[in-house]
């Protein structure tokens, strides 16, 4: 018994607190938020209970990887790679498990019963493994052009599968962690300008070629004049941004009988409830919350004894500081609506599970990894 409590004593002295403090937080708000919602109306109790599910699935998992060495983890990508890589090439298929939600404009899901899962979320998890692990190798290879484009590859893979299944906003996550994660890497400012002038390129052939939707462009033209413009893709940001702003400062109350409904209020738009319950004091709450997690991200990388570490870190901030940035700004009206969630806040199984997995290789590193002052990698 003694030696199963010092372990126990090892364990919890081992995890990163904070970042363990400041995700429970966010994930306890969320369920808060929801429940408001649900007696508001707008959200069943059965998907309550569902987040609650993953929540708790999540929790374990993000347990167990503290428990495991992110090197070990990187290296088991043949166990999964194949599972996260194959569900995702199932939703290209015509099996009827494969799904589009109301109001979508992809088919990325998959759902068996009352049980749905979006696979590209996961497919995160193995990407920032694996791209950490292929960058670790050819770290002192930077240099070459031939090393530069097989990354460039291995980054393009997922981002145009993704981009392929229709989902905008997920491909530009997949494309927001490569870029974060070769930068750390060090990759080289010619290369950078290069990429800069090819996407710069790119950019026009993509928008007049006719392969780019017409409901994205629209998305994106409204946004010289949301509360102006007469499209219809401009209709759920005109109506956030006033939903948003009816709370004020302090907000009308999570249980308030003068709550306003917005299409995906309950994800993709849940800062608009959040501003009508809690006002401005609550958004920024929620702000300064996520901002504290990016933060504690950023001092493991930096404390890592090695690259891969380090790596691994870089990529699991970017999806979250990206993820974050542009689910506030399609609220605020300033970024196109994409259909990204608010991590740990949003309504969301398969993507609260993917916030603490990607925590769980975070806490991987801060136990397994940590730089002694004045050390290098």
């Amino acid at each position: 018994m003694k030696e199963i409590w010092q372990a126990l004593k090892n364990y919890f002295r081992r995890l990163d607190k904070a970042l363990l403090l400041f995700c429970a937080a966010a994930a306890a708000f969320s369920l808060v938020l929801l429940y408001s919602e649900v007696k508001a109306g707008f959200l069943e109790m059965s998907r309550l209970k569902m987040q609650l599910l993953a929540g708790g699935m999540g929790l374990v998992a993000m347990f167990v990887m503290t428990l495991i060495s992110y090197r070990l983890l990187a290296k088991l990508l043949f166990v999964h790679l194949p599972i996260t890589l194959g569900l995702v090439l199932v939703t290209f298929t015509s099996l009827p498990i494969v799904y589009q939600p109301p109001g979508s404009d992809d088919t990325a899901w998959l759902r068996v019963g009352s049980f749905s899962l979006q696979p590209s979320e996961l497919l995160k998890i193995s990407f920032i493994l694996t791209f950490a692990l292929h960058l670790s190798k050819v770290r002192e290879h930077m240099t070459k052009p031939l090393h530069v484009l097989l990354l460039c590859i291995h980054g393009a893979v997922p981002c145009l599968l993704i981009y392929m299944q229709g989902d905008m906003g997920s491909a530009l996550v997949f494309f927001f962690i490569f870029l974060c994660m070769i930068f750390t890497a060090g990759l080289q400012w010619r290369y950078i300008l290069a990429g800069i002038g090819a996407m710069g390129a790119l950019v026009p052939i993509i928008w007049y070629s006719g392969s780019f939707p017409d409901y994205l462009r629209n998305r994106i033209l409204v946004l010289q004049d949301v509360e102006n413009s007469t499209l219809a893709e401009a209709y759920h940001q005109q109506v956030g941004r006033r939903i948003l702003g009816s709370g004020e400062i302090f907000g009308k109350g999570l249980f308030s009988d003068d709550l306003n409904y917005v299409f995906a209020i309950h994800n993709d738009f849940i800062l608009a409830h959040i501003g009508q319950t809690l006002g401005f004091v609550g958004c920024a709450f929620v702000v300064l919350l996520l901002t504290a997690i990016c933060v504690k991200i950023l001092l493991t990388a930096r404390m890592s004894t090695d690259p891969l570490g380090c790596y691994i870190c870089s990529g699991v901030f970017g999806m979250f500081f990206f993820q974050s940035l542009i689910n506030i700004g399609m609220v605020l009206g300033v970024v196109p609506v994409i259909g990204i969630t608010l991590p740990f806040i949003s309504y969301g199984g398969t993507s609260l599970l993917t916030s603490y997995l990607a925590m769980g290789l975070v806490m991987s590193v801060y136990s397994f990894n940590k730089k002694r002052p004045g050390s290098g990698y």
